[in-house]
């Protein structure tokens, strides 16, 4: 039997673009980027100056509108993002259904939800489009945690919907100084953070109160961050010591035409230099897209990996 065809409930909140509230009857609303950057990203725009920000605000809002004019009028307004934008709506199926969506939960809280795109009678997709020059890991956590409050926004105000995909929509075509281009076109789906988690965050801003964040460092290894610290100097110290003696016996060695040293415990072992030849893959396959690689290809799997870096 199919599923009856869900259309998307009004929320009833009115939007002011220009002091960008939220306003539902005679009640102001919070927006949820408010509550994400007093709770986990409180120093997100610190050191930046105001006209920075403010430029980076206007090319995203410019972006947003010719998003907004394509899905609503099918009008192209000849730009690159726009270009990006329809490609990765083809390349990924998404078939628009509202954009600038307000999703609220009628009492304390509304935002408006970029892009609605419609995967079957009951289902839909939820994006957000950024245009950020760099998405670092703050600003993809970020989106994750603004994308699942929006799911979980918006099946609580459709009751019979269901979110499926969330993902940010990356665009940029940016002149940098030496005149090339910051070009950027990709969409970066995040994994859903649970209506339970996104309710309790909710409940604990409107109290006032510091939300805990459940994937966030455990404070077991936040107090070993001193002693983390201290084991990379050291080990940079070592690193740079042994090197130095490695470059200073290989000099000794090369001087007296010398392949082995050897001690009891230690042996000392010269490599004489050579050339490395490798097969350029990516070039190849630029040159000759008509074979297919894919009976060649040998996939083997790669152990997970930490990387720690310290300021």
């Amino acid at each position: 039997m199919e599923t009856k065809r869900i259309e998307l409930k009004d929320s009833g909140v009115i939007f002011n673009a220009g002091d960008h509230t939220y306003q539902l009857g005679d009640k102001l609303l919070s927006g949820i980027t408010p509550v994400l950057q007093r709770q986990f990203f409180p120093t997100e725009f610190e050191g930046i100056p105001k006209h920075i920000v403010d430029a980076a605000a206007e090319y995203g809002t410019g972006v947003h509108a010719s998003c907004e004019d394509f899905d609503a009028n099918w009008v192209n307004d000849g730009t690159v993002e726009v270009a990006d934008y329809i490609q990765i709506c083809h390349d990924n199926n998404l078939t628009h259904e509202a954009s600038e969506y307000i999703v609220t939960d009628g009492k304390e809280y509304a935002s408006q939800i970029d892009k609605v795109y419609r995967v079957s009678n009951d289902t839909f997709d939820l994006g957000d489009i950024k245009t950020y020059g760099q998405m670092t890991a703050d600003k993809l956590e970020k989106a994750r945690w603004q994308l699942s409050i929006y799911a979980y926004l918006f099946e609580r105000q459709n009751k019979k919907a269901k979110v499926g995909r969330l993902f940010v929509i990356h665009l940029r075509n940016k002149q940098k100084k030496d005149g090339t281009f910051d070009h950027i076109a990709e969409i970066i789906f995040v994994n859903r953070i649970s209506s339970d988690i996104c309710e309790e965050l909710l409940a604990t801003d409107l109290k006032g109160e510091q939300f805990v964040n459940p994937f966030g460092i455990p404070e077991e290894y936040r107090s070993q961050e001193a002693i983390i610290r201290e084991l990379i100097q050291r080990k940079a110290e070592i690193d740079e010591a042994l090197s130095g003696i490695k470059a200073k016996i290989l000099k000794d060695m090369e001087s007296k035409n010398v392949r082995t040293w050897a001690t009891d415990t230690m042996r000392l072992t010269r490599k004489l230099p050579s050339v490395r030849s490798s097969f350029n893959l990516a070039q190849f396959k630029a040159d000759h897209p008509e074979y297919d690689y894919s009976l060649y290809m040998r996939e083997s799997e790669v152990a997970g990996s930490l990387t720690i870096s310290v300021a």
